[in-house]
């Protein structure tokens, strides 16, 4: 009954909504900086576009005081709920970690070996230092599976759970869970499974074609059939098993036909950095919105950590223009801000 009314509400908010205003919603961007003028350039792509997030990476987190006078200052700028989010794995990846006076939580190999009241209570002590710092969305947990022992972007980095899909859930459920009690939505990441690859898709191409297992994915059929499958982001691996052309953030058959029709996730599916060399070195940026819009994706992560930043405006016109075109439809543009809007209400 609470989604019906949700989504009810959503669709209202849709109808009043310009086709400008519904793409921005769809995206999640980055900046540089540690303080936001209300006269910077971002805080006015924040009033004038009013977009669905943003993320901070390091360079942007230093001192407690102004990371929470930020996310304030981000949050108090935008008319609607702003999705500010963080990569906040632990070990490696624990952005927390490097701002002055916070603490450092383990890596997920490291959590795995542990007991699970000692593991929700890092999970726990690392949701209400994001709550405290304001922060509402994470980009977390890693579900791939330790599959390919030459991985290093994933296994090698220890932000596996390992190779048993069961601890794996086991040990992400109790990541959300921790997350959920202060609010945190969460994110499975990387959509179909990056723990077979070789390659860092940071870097460029990476083909997980004879390396990839169907087993891969149990993760994600369990946390989604236990409803806790708040986000989804998708992976940029090229998989022949599943899309002999597109790699997944860009596959209609990965992310429609498989994630969506054959798993049955209806929730928010977001893409990884869409900057990074395996798209960025293959694609242009108006080939890639387009696929990954009509792949099924809902938000498009820009990062504008690596290479030159991408400027908002232009990525909506270029949305605009794919939409007057007909190459991408209203009603997929409705359809993505259906769920995104679901998802900010039920936080």
């Amino acid at each position: 009954m609470r989604l019906i009314i949700v989504l009810f509400f959503s669709a209202v908010i849709l109808h009043a909504a310009s086709l400008k205003e519904e793409i921005a919603n769809m995206l999640l961007v980055g900046f540089s900086g540690t303080k936001l003028s209300e006269r910077s350039m971002f805080a006015r792509t924040i009033r004038t576009y009013s977009l669905g997030g943003v993320i901070l990476f390091s360079p942007n987190l230093q001192k407690r005081k102004e990371v929470t006078a930020l996310t304030h200052s981000l949050q108090k700028l935008h008319v609607k709920k702003l999705f500010i989010a963080l990569d906040q794995e632990g070990g490696y990846v624990d952005r927390l970690g490097r701002i002055e006076g916070s603490f450092r939580t383990p890596s997920a190999q490291k959590i795995a070996a542990m007991k699970l009241p000692q593991a929700k209570k890092y999970y726990l002590h690392m949701a209400e230092e994001m709550k405290q710092l304001g922060f509402n969305l994470n980009f977390a947990p890693v579900v791939d599976l330790s599959v390919n022992p030459a991985n290093k972007v994933i296994i090698g980095f220890q932000r596996s759970y390992g190779k048993d899909p069961k601890k794996v859930v086991t040990c992400a459920g109790t990541f959300i869970d921790a997350m959920h009690q202060y609010g945190i939505i969460t994110t499975l990441k990387h959509f179909p499974g990056h723990g077979s690859s070789e390659g860092d898709s940071h870097e460029g191409f990476t083909d997980v074609s004879q390396s990839w297992q169907k087993r891969e994915l149990l993760p994600y059929m369990m946390l989604i059939s236990e409803d806790k499958a708040d986000m989804i982001m998708s992976a940029h691996i090229y998989n022949k098993k599943l899309d002999h052309i597109y790699p997944a953030t860009l596959s209609f058959k990965t992310i429609t036909s498989l994630l969506r029709k054959q798993l049955h996730y209806n929730g928010v599916v977001i893409s990884d950095d869409l900057q990074m060399g395996a798209i960025r070195n293959n694609y242009s940026l108006r080939e890639s919105i387009a696929l990954t819009i009509n792949a099924g994706v809902d938000m498009l992560l820009f990062g504008n950590q690596i290479g030159k930043p991408y400027d908002v405006g232009m990525i909506i016109r270029i949305i605009e223009g794919l939409v007057e075109e007909g190459v991408v439809t209203r009603e997929r543009i409705h359809n993505a801000n259906m769920r995104i809007n679901a998802l900010k209400a039920k936080y």
